[in-house]
């Protein structure tokens, strides 16, 4: 029989003890652990784990009358596409994998789909936001998480609805980056005043260049498309030259690690998309957020969210389809779940793509954050 792996970097990261009497099922993840994003895949660890943890500690799970647990085997890819490939087809051909989670690069992805074509194996992604990796006609590469376009639509309504003319961009010099963008303006009206568009590179400290042309530029608003570090930085610089503009960010920038990198006074107003706010007034939301807390001494993040949803969800498949072995029996299965994840109702279309809730959250005067969006699920300071 097949084992499982959702990808690692040449390292089994949990290791079932001996004294299990199931069989293990080996899943592999694909994710940067090393190098410039290994915050972010950090946080995407932790919800791999979280899952395997609690998946094990209930027992493991039952398929025709034979009860398994899980393990780990993950492949850092670096975020490199060259080292995402040679993992996608290891894990595949010398691993012998049934299905692979994880990554957190656009472009990795894109170099690691079409070997999970080829080899059937089928790879849940669950942070690169890029909207045309499920456009590829791929049948073996499921999202959990919203693409750029639908994470942008929702800030979209919210950027219509203000004073936010002219919005400035400063963004990561990278296919995340230049699509988030794009995205944005591609759902603003026509006649919608945009001013500056910056990039910058991976590394980069030094924001000043973007902030005079920001200031030239006369914009009310900037939206930041990068993670926590770079986000802190340019928001310090900005307030700090005295600029009283609007930020609009990210996920990355809407938890209580990106206010301690700052503080209330630089953060205040600011809004941001988030797939996950783990202090909303929701069952499943409060749980996730207390077991996280309770396993890494930290808020959870809406990556880890996503990442557990998927090991959840790889689960739920391998049971529909009665075994945990058989790339093409597993992804057949992935195409009818319907799981109730932390992070809302969980189904794929016709691309692979999940369409979950999209929030969005405002920070407080008081360091604490709000739900201004769903309207149905609007909440006062402390929810966000």
């Amino acid at each position: 029989m097949r084992k499982l792996v959702l990808s690692a970097v040449c390292a089994v990261a949990l290791i079932a003890p001996a004294a299990y009497a199931q069989e293990i099922v080996t899943i592999g993840i694909v994710t940067a652990q090393t190098g410039p994003l290994a915050a972010p895949g950090k946080f995407q660890m932790n919800g791999f784990n979280l899952a395997v943890d609690q998946i094990n500690k209930d027992g493991g799970f039952d398929i025709a009358g034979k009860k398994y647990k899980l393990a780990l085997k993950v492949y850092d890819t670096h975020c490199s596409a060259s080292e995402g490939a040679a993992a996608m087809q290891r894990l595949a051909s010398v691993d012998q994998v049934s299905i692979v989670l994880g990554e957190l690069c656009s472009p990795v992805v894109s170099a690691e789909a079409p070997l999970a074509q080829d080899e059937k194996v089928p790879l849940i992604i669950t942070v690169p936001t890029a909207p045309d990796l499920t456009e590829q006609n791929n049948p073996y590469l499921f999202r959990i998480n919203a693409h750029n376009g639908q994470l942008t639509k929702a800030l979209v309504d919210y950027i219509r609805s203000v004073d936010a003319e002219p919005l400035a961009f400063i963004a990561w010099n990278n296919d995340a980056g230049r699509g988030g963008v794009n995205s944005v303006k591609a759902l603003l009206p026509k006649d919608f005043k945009t001013g500056y568009v910056g990039y910058f590179n991976v590394g980069e400290v030094d924001f000043s260049s973007h902030i005079t042309n920001i200031r030239n530029s006369g914009a009310k608003a900037v939206m930041l498309l990068m993670d926590e570090e770079p986000g802190a930085l340019a928001i310090r610089q900005i307030r700090d030259a005295g600029l009283n503009v609007q930020f609009i960010g990210t996920l990355a920038m809407g938890s209580n690690r990106f206010l301690k990198a700052l503080n209330a006074k630089y953060l205040d107003g600011m809004v941001q998309y988030s797939a996950f706010p783990p202090n909303a007034p929701i069952d499943r939301i409060k749980k996730f957020n207390e077991n996280y807390r309770n396993k890494f001494h930290e808020e959870s993040h809406g990556f880890a969210a996503q990442s557990y949803d998927a090991v959840y969800v790889a689960v739920e498949a391998m049971k529909a389809a009665g075994k945990v072995s058989g790339g093409a029996a597993i992804r057949d299965a992935l195409s009818k779940v319907t799981f109730d994840g932390v992070i809302g109702k969980i189904s794929f279309d016709k691309k692979g793509q999940a369409s979950p809730p999209v929030y969005i959250t405002q920070w407080c005067n008081d360091g604490t954050r709000k739900v201004i969006f769903p309207k149905d699920m609007a909440a006062g300071c402390g929810a966000g």
